[in-house]
């Protein structure tokens, strides 16, 4: 099985397919990149048992045959390797090796057969639609970040996609802040439903959408276009989802069970406090007050107040030190406070897409609502927290 290609194709269909793989594994065919050639079409796939992704290549001359080999030292091989460099593998399956040539750059690798690579067994499908992959992307991206990370509640650990009446409502939650969004689909789908999608699903088919963005073979306006254009196919079942993008599919074990419902947390009452800021300068102002703190990952606890046409920010620690900034707003009211993590407002701010920023402080649970102007389908929220 011999194979010629350029080191441009392979390189971001290999970092994507490496980004699936774990670095330990029980399986050690888990660590490998599955490569299969079938009239013309090359077939890489890499797999966690959870998550698994294929890409296909076409057009590669070569007699049909497959192998695999270790993932990241394939991938570290043709990133060491020159732009637009010619790369020939030449697989023997007698032996199991594996010889990549590329100029004077020689390298021989061990295989395993092909067999033997486990693969993931789904259900029949029982719906699907498809949806423009730049609104996917930017879908993901407004909840995404609100996902937990280890939650014993394993629901709260992706990212709920709920498909009703021609829209589908994204929802993301660890607990102390929820992100809300919701899309329009062109196509009606026979019944109610949600499926749960974990969180490295999340984040591969976002890599997966953010790869068509800087293909190397196309220009600035080409890539532009084509991603104002691309549609994926959104598939589920009982148990799984496929994403199917030109070249590439991925498909995921759903999170068992169902997502909690949060309807009633998702508007502020009666008694609240409407303010219009400043999107940019508002994370200028958290992020100079929570440099104070010495926990990054989990953020500091700010204390916000507001009086005199003034919103104050404060930060105190146990080692008694204190930062302290403030901005102008439109607010003359008594004065309040509330508490919130630094992190949590910022991480809002950031998605936000919009240079103003609406921001609601509910007086009665001293939530902290956040919607961006001209999208009325987005909503996010912040928990407080006592200082």
């Amino acid at each position: 099985m011999k194979f010629k290609l350029n080191r441009n194709v392979l390189v971001s269909p290999l970092t994507l397919l490496n980004s699936v793989i774990e670095k330990t594994q029980t399986l050690p065919i888990l660590s490998n990149i599955y490569f299969s050639i079938d009239n013309g079409v090359l077939t890489l796939i890499g797999s966690d048992l959870e998550v698994e992704i294929t890409q296909t290549i076409e057009n590669v001359k070569s007699e049909n045959g497959s192998f695999t080999v270790l993932g990241k030292k394939i991938m570290d091989i043709i990133r060491a390797l020159p732009e637009n460099a010619e790369i020939s593998f030449d697989h023997d399956p007698s032996n199991h090796d594996l010889i990549v040539n590329s100029g004077k750059s020689r390298y021989k690798l061990k295989t395993l057969p092909a067999d033997n690579y486990p693969k993931l067994k789904t259900d029949d499908w029982e719906e699907r639609f498809r949806i423009n992959s730049k609104v996917l992307k930017e879908t993901i991206d407004k909840v995404s970040f609100s996902m937990a990370l280890s939650d014993h509640r394993f629901a709260l650990n992706g990212v709920s996609f709920f498909i009703e009446n021609r829209q589908l409502t994204a929802t993301a939650t660890d607990g102390h802040r929820l992100a809300r969004t919701k899309i329009d689909l062109e196509v009606d789908t026979e019944n109610e439903r949600q499926v749960t999608i974990p969180r490295k699903a999340v984040s591969e088919i976002s890599r997966m959408i953010d790869i068509d963005y800087a293909r190397p073979d196309q220009s600035k306006e080409d890539r532009k276009k084509s991603a104002d254009t691309s549609m994926v196919t959104f598939e589920y079942s009982r148990n799984h989802i496929r994403f199917t993008a030109p070249g590439r599919v991925l498909i995921a074990k759903l999170i068992d069970g169902k997502y909690p419902k949060f309807d009633d947390v998702l508007e502020a009452g009666e008694d609240k406090i409407m303010l219009s800021l400043d999107r940019r300068k508002l994370i200028d102002i958290l992020s100079r007050v929570a440099v104070i703190g010495d926990d990054k990952y989990k953020g500091v606890g700010i204390r916000l107040s507001l009086a005199d046409n003034k919103l104050k920010i404060s930060a105190n620690t146990t080692e008694q030190q204190h930062a302290y900034d403030e901005m102008q707003v439109d607010y003359d009211g008594e004065e309040i406070q509330f508490g919130y993590n630094a992190s949590y407002l910022q991480d809002i701010c950031r998605v936000v897409q919009k240079d103003k920023v609406d921001v609601t402080l509910d007086n009665g649970s001293n939530i902290c609502y956040f919607h961006q102007l001209d999208d009325e389908h987005s909503v996010w929220l912040v928990m407080p927290m006592r200082l």
